[in-house]
């Protein structure tokens, strides 16, 4: 309690010695109105002080931390019993403490290898080259790239549908389809460009022969749970070599255990990240469900290599049975590839250009036995291209929703989780993955829809009924503050930032219903989605945000409203395009929307319509005064100035 307290002391001393508001500081150009990242903030031609203090931790203030190795397959085992995962209430069986080795254990059936084919195109030797002014995937930090179904290098778009990936060749509405690379057995849903490389990421099922052995009294099936026949769940990374574009060619491949969370590029190194459940009966050692794997074809790779159980670590007083592996590969180096597993699984990953961070949402009972509420266990591992090191680990109240929920600046780690009816608050941690600040919970009994921090600034969207928009100065990390708040019909499900202050807002427009009592006392009971919206924030004074513009787009759905990287981004030309689904008379079908933002004014520059075809995966790009709207079955060709169709590619 004595620490608690002198703790507590402590931020009361730095909150106090958080220097009073004041202005006014002038020869303030109005024209030029940025998000204020420290100290201004701006506001009808005046500058506010938010904070003297703008704290910076160094690589000396972060506070490296260790977890401890399993070791053993009987450390391993006595883990999983612990944390329930050896028991399946069907068969009635649970592990003993015995290692069982069988010499007659099926070998797993081994998987059918993806391979490149489809037709190829004519021969075409030029290497892709940046063409000068072209789109890039939306991403949320700079130097961190994410995958994404297309993309283009300014001379080739690529884009990918399920089990194949297809280069086309274009200039202006010329447009030519190269090669085609198809996989067997294998699911993908992202790639990456990567110079000459393609790096593509999918998902596979490789069934395992189930064991039958005898334990005293009854037989065993092994590797079966809740009567289903257990398999391997594996993440691929496939690197094409496609220096000659009409004739890519796959130069290594690796696999690994587990769903795939989320990947990430820095430089030329893809870092994967999966979970892997374990939740069937033990019965033998080397049983593909208990123990992770992976395979490499630059180190043999015909056959799935266990994890050397001093690679594979646990935390602690978790009580998650699964697997968090983490594996990185430098796509044109041959370094083995060595991933890393951790007993206790994530959900949410964020990375920046020095750590990866996972959180995992649990639920903790509460000490009375009498409820409880979420917590988010948020691991960070320090990355240094292939080396990636777990370095601390810190606990928050409630649960993010996104990637764009967490945030690293200045050597601190930001999230914004919401709470079951407390609501949603925004925490702060230091280099030792110790909280250092946090704000009261906002908006009681509402859910956080969406979050964007900035510099020494965070944006959350919450909603039940109307969509409040509330502004963080995160200036002082260790005394966070909410400085606004504005209530609006409906929420943002996307926050964009577009300069001079602004925010787009990409989300729902709702209507509140009432009822009437026989006073005629009217009472708010919930609230109707009458469609799509677009809203442009005023956020230059967070002290008064204002909601000055808004389009209504009608009926319908838009990927980029949980999928960000389905954002069009052009600031050159004000426009910000993304694809639709539409079910309103009007306009039934998908589209391509673009909107224009025109100072403080946005506007509907074109809609462009699929013809009451439902297209889906698809994007929207540019290269120079092209427009490409990309789809599952080909790519239409736009004049990027009058948005007049000018071509069509049919796959």
């Amino acid at each position: 309690m004595k620490k608690i307290s002198c703790i507590l002391a402590l931020l009361v001393a730095l909150t106090a010695c958080t220097p009073a508001i004041v202005n006014y500081t002038s020869n303030i150009d109005t024209n030029v109105t940025p998000i204020p990242q420290s100290g201004d903030i701006i506001s009808d031609g005046k500058a506010y002080q938010i904070s003297q203090i703008n704290a910076v931790q160094t690589e000396d203030d972060i506070t490296e931390q260790s977890l401890p190795a399993v070791g053993s397959i009987e450390a391993l085992l006595k883990l999983l019993n612990e944390r329930g995962a050896l028991y399946d209430e069907s068969l009635n069986y649970q592990y003993d403490g015995i290692v069982r080795e069988d010499s007659n254990a099926a070998a797993p059936v081994p998987s059918t290898e993806a391979a490149i084919g489809g037709e190829m195109a004519a021969m075409d030797t030029g290497a892709a080259t940046a063409g000068g002014n072209h789109s890039a995937t939306n991403e949320q930090v700079a130097g961190v790239n994410e995958g994404d179904i297309v993309k283009t290098d300014g001379k080739y778009i690529y884009t990918l549908s399920g089990d194949r990936l297809r280069i086309v060749r274009v200039e202006g509405s010329d447009m030519k389809e190269v090669a085609v690379i198809t996989f067997e057995n294998m699911w993908s849903a992202e790639f990456y460009l990567m110079g000459d490389k393609l790096a593509v990421v999918g998902q596979k099922y490789i069934p395992i022969t189930p064991l039958v052995v005898e334990n005293e009294t009854e037989k065993i099936v092994a590797d079966v749970a809740y009567g289903y026949t257990m398999g391997r769940n594996c993440t691929v990374l496939a690197v094409y070599d496609i220096t000659d574009r009409a004739n890519p060619v796959e130069s290594r491949r690796v696999e690994m255990d587990g769903y795939g969370i989320s990947t990430r590029v820095i430089g030329d190194t893809v870092y994967l990240v999966t979970n892997k459940y374990v939740w069937a009966p033990y019965v033998r050692a080397d049983s593909d469900v208990i123990l992770p794997g992976f395979r490499d074809t630059e180190t043999g790779g015909e056959a799935f290599e266990p994890f050397d159980l001093d690679r594979v670590y646990y935390v602690p007083d978790s009580r998650d049975s699964s697997y968090l592996i983490i594996g990185a590969l430098d796509v044109n180096g041959n370094e083995p590839f060595e991933p890393t597993a951790y007993l206790g699984a994530g959900n949410q990953v964020y990375m920046s250009l020095n750590a990866l961070y996972v959180g995992t949402t649990r639920w903790e009972e509460a000490k009375d036995g009498k409820g409880g509420s979420e917590k988010t266990d948020i691991l960070r591992f320090t990355i240094s291209e292939e080396s990636v090191k777990y370095s601390g680990m810190g606990t928050v109240a409630g649960m993010p929703i996104n990637q764009y929920s967490m945030d690293e600046f200045n050597g601190f780690f930001r999230v914004a989780t919401t709470q079951w009816e407390k609501g949603t608050m925004v925490t702060v941690l230091d280099g030792g993955m110790k909280i250092a600040g946090q704000t009261d919970y906002l908006a009681p009994g509402e859910w956080m829809q969406s979050m964007r921090f900035m510099g020494n600034m965070g944006y959350v969207v919450t909603f039940e009924n109307v969509d409040p928009l509330f502004t963080v100065d995160l200036t002082d990390p260790y005394n966070p503050k909410v400085l606004g708040e504005l209530k609006i019909p409906g929420f943002s499900q996307y926050l964009h930032p577009v300069g001079n202050g602004l925010l787009l807002g990409i989300g729902r427009d709702t209507t509140e219903l009432y009822t009437k009592d026989k006073n005629g006392v009217e009472t708010v009971v919930g609230f109707r989605d009458i469609g799509m919206k677009v809203s442009l924030f005023d956020v230059s004074d967070p002290y008064d945000p204002k909601e000055i513009d808004v389009l209504e787009l009608g009926e319908g759905w838009a990927e980029v409203s949980h999928n960000p990287r389905a954002l069009m981004s052009d600031p050159a030309r004000g426009l910000y395009g993304f694809t639709t689904e539409n079910w309103n008379e009007k306009n039934y079908g998908s589209s391509a929307v673009l909107i224009q933002v025109d100072g403080r004014r946005i506007s509907v520059a074109a809609n462009l319509n699929a013809d009451g075809a439902y297209l889906y995966n698809s994007r929207l790009c540019y290269i120079g005064d092209t427009l490409y709207f990309v789809y599952n079955e080909g790519i239409r060709a736009y004049d990027y100035n009058t948005f007049r169709l000018i071509e069509r590619l049919t796959f």
